[in-house]
C-alpha cells in the first residue's frame, strides 16, 4: 500500500532539510512511499533543499490548503498523509497509520506535540496546551485512504489554518477514524505575544465560513475549557502565561473576524 507524503511549504529553508531528513528514516521502516512537496513560491532555498531530499517539488499558491489539494491531485499512493515543513515524527509513523488502514479505518487520528527543544516561555505553555488536546475532539486526521479524500472533494480552500474541517465531514458521513500511539513533533512555537496574536489574527479572518459549516463543533472547539486542563493545575506559573496566551490569542481571533466581516 503506497503511501503519498504531501508537505505544503513556504519559506522553511530553516526546518525543511530536518522534516524531510526524518521521513528518510521513516522511508527505512515502511519502503512504500513517495515524498511530495507542494512550494508557494518561496523567496528562500526552500526548494532547493526540498529537491535534495523529496521525490518531486510542486510549485502552487495562494494557501496550505490549496496546495494540500493539489499535492494529493498529483500523488500516486492509495493512502495520503499530509504534514507541515515544521513536522518530524516517530519513525514509526507511517508503519503505524498503514497498519490501522489496513484494518479497515478510512483516517487516523495522530497527536502532535511541541518538540522537546522549544524551550523559551510561550513553547512551553503550547507545548502543555498540546498534552491536553491528546484523544480529545481537538484532534483531526490528516493520515487517509485516497479515495476518501476523493469522495469528500479535499480540503475547503476557504478554510485557512482551519483544516477540521475535514474531519467533521468525515464524521458527519460516517468514515471510520482510528488512532496510532505514534506521535508528530512540531519544531517551533510562537516565541512572543505578537505572533501568536497576528496569527489568531490571521486565521480569525476565516473563521467566520468554519463556524457557518460547522455551527456545534466549532463554538465547542473555541471554548476555552478544553479537556484535561488540570494538567496545568501542576504547573501554576505555565497556568497563569495560558490565561495570557489565551486572551491574546481569542483578541487575535476576533480582531481578524470583525476586520474580514467589515471588508465584505
Amino acid at each position: 500500500m503506497r503511501v503519498s507524503v504531501v508537505i505544503s511549504t513556504y519559506n522553511s529553508q530553516d526546518i525543511i532539510e530536518e522534516c524531510l531528513l526524518n521521513l528518510a528514516k521513516c522511508h527505512h521502516v515502511y519502503p512504500d512511499m513517495e515524498i511530495i512537496v507542494v512550494d508557494n513560491y518561496s523567496t528562500d532555498k526552500t526548494a532547493k533543499i526540498a529537491w535534495e531530499l523529496a521525490d518531486v517539488v510542486y510549485f502552487k499558491g495562494s494557501e496550505r490548503t490549496a496546495q494540500a489539494n493539489y499535492g494529493v491531485k498529483m500523488s500516486t499512493g492509495e493512502v495520503i498523509y499530509l504534514t507541515g515543513s515544521d513536522m518530524t515524527r516517530d519513525f514509526t509513523f507511517i508503519l503505524e497509520g498503514v497498519m490501522r488502514i489496513q484494518e479497515g479505518y478510512d483516517a487516523i487520528y495522530m497527536s502532535v506535540l511541541t518538540d522537546s527543544r522549544v524551550n523559551h516561555f510561550w513553547g512551553r505553555v503550547k507545548a502543555l496546551e498540546r498534552e491536553t488536546y491528546i484523544g480529545t475532539f481537538i484532534e483531526s486526521a490528516r493520515f487517509f485512504r485516497k479515495d476518501v479524500w476523493e469522495e469528500l472533494g479535499g480540503f475547503d480552500e476557504n478554510m485557512i489554518g482551519l483544516e477540521e474541517d475535514f474531519q467533521h465531514r468525515l464524521d458527519y458521513h460516517g468514515y471510520r477514524t482510528g488512532r496510532i500511539h505514534a506521535r508528530e513533533y512540531h519544531l517551533h512555537e510562537d516565541d512572543s505575544l505578537k505572533k501568536i496574536f497576528r496569527k489568531a489574527f490571521y486565521y480569525g479572518k476565516f473563521m467566520r465560513s468554519y463556524l457557518k459549516s460547522h455551527p456545534k463543533r466549532g463554538y465547542k472547539q473555541l471554548s476555552p475549557f478544553r479537556p484535561n486542563l488540570c494538567k496545568f493545575l501542576k504547573h501554576p506559573i505555565l497556568l497563569g502565561g495560558f490565561i495570557i496566551y489565551k486572551i491574546v490569542q481569542y483578541a487575535g481571533g476576533v480582531g481578524g473576524l470583525l476586520c474580514n466581516s467589515t471588508e465584505k
